[in-house]
């Protein structure tokens, strides 16, 4: 028997994975497109390959090897996750970029969702989707927990208020910290769009323990109006925003009976937190909105010590005598603020019931 002299694609894949693992993308991205010349449709070199060009900082070629797994496998769920995640933190400015992120995302949650309960499921977690179902039965006919999402299409009039745009961008250049509040930033229209899109939509994946669910963009929660939101908040406010992108977002839903977000910062330079749930809802108006410091996270921070490590936050905010300001609950209000100061949920007292439950969109722009 004669012995090929050409190593298997097996081999090969073993070997770029070796030189991953090693520190040695350049070498591991080689072999990578040494299996493709062999298997031009294998869609685990080709995310390879992506891997590997992103971790040389070339994000924009990881995005185009990307974009190939997918349009070989338009169903794979990875793939279409990374590829939307690429696209919103690293893709280049575009009015496209955003659409086709927020496509495989939509994608993404419709191949990936789950309708059983997990065991142990926390209590508060259960009561939520007991009463959203009810909501579903009544609104959509719905009778099983099932992936669905509400209309959450663009809406032809406009979506931002531009009325506060010049008060707040004064103001944000004035302040120090940065933190400004703009009330009513979004039209009636839209506003009232959105709580029908989050009351209706079963994209509250994630569940924590301090008593909230979140929705991410790859649960479903990046629909074409949040879309329309962002292009039109960054027409309206470019002097705060400048030229900074959209780079991620999410949703969180609380139970009022329980605590909201513990101290953290945000991954970004600018963040837009805002609240959509009716004034009608919250039975103390003086209180169940943000608590922000006049402290940032420190630049040589990673990640994981300014979110989810509560205490450490507060350790160090203690450490630095940091001082609060807590900008009470109002309907459509946003808070923005420089993303490295430290915040949190302040004390909250909602009324029961599906659509009472405080809910609040955080997108952030820029690159920390």
């Amino acid at each position: 028997m004669t012995l090929s002299p050409f190593p298997s694609i097996e081999a090969l894949l073993g070997q770029a994975v070796t030189q991953y693992r090693a520190g040695r993308p350049a070498e591991a991205e080689k072999l990578y497109r040494q299996v493709l010349k062999l298997e031009p449709n294998m869609v685990q070199a080709q995310a390879g390959l992506a891997l590997m060009l992103y971790l040389q900082g070339r994000p924009q070629e990881a995005i185009a090897a990307f974009r190939r797994a997918v349009e070989i496998e338009p169903d794979n769920a990875d793939q279409l996750y990374k590829l939307g995640n690429m696209l919103l933190r690293d893709g280049e400015a575009s009015d496209t970029r955003v659409t086709e992120s927020f496509a495989c995302f939509a994608r993404h949650a419709a191949l990936t969702f789950r309708p059983a309960v997990a065991p142990g499921e926390a209590a508060h977690r259960i009561k939520h989707d007991r009463e959203q179902q009810a909501y579903l039965a009544e609104h959509f006919g719905l009778t099983t927990w099932q992936y669905h999402l509400a209309d959450g299409g663009r809406i032809a009039s406009a979506a931002v208020n531009p009325a506060n745009s010049e008060g707040a961008t004064h103001d944000w250049h004035k302040t120090h910290p940065q933190i400004i509040v703009v009330d009513d930033l979004l039209t009636p229209e839209a506003l009232e769009k959105l709580r029908r899109f989050c009351w209706g939509s079963t994209i509250w994946r994630d569940t924590h323990p301090e008593g909230y669910l979140t929705a991410m963009p790859e649960h479903g929660l990046a629909c074409p109006l949040i879309g329309q939101i962002d292009e039109e908040m960054r027409a309206a406010y470019p002097g705060i925003l400048g030229t900074h992108q959209l780079r991620y977002l999410w949703a969180f839903k609380y139970d009022s009976k329980l605590r909201g977000v513990g101290t953290h910062a945000d991954p970004s330079l600018v963040t837009f937190n805002f609240w959509i749930t009716a004034d009608e809802a919250n039975l103390e108006p003086d209180s169940g909105g943000l608590t922000v410091w006049d402290v940032a996270a420190p630049a040589d921070w990673k990640t994981q010590q300014y979110i989810g490590d509560t205490p450490a936050c507060q350790a160090f905010l203690k450490r630095a005598n940091g001082k609060t300001v807590t900008i009470p609950y109002r309907s459509n209000r946003a808070i923005v603020f420089s993303s490295a100061l430290f915040h949190e949920t302040d004390r909250m007292h909602f009324k029961d019931g599906y659509t009472n439950r405080r809910i609040n969109i955080t997108m952030l722009y820029g690159r920390r």
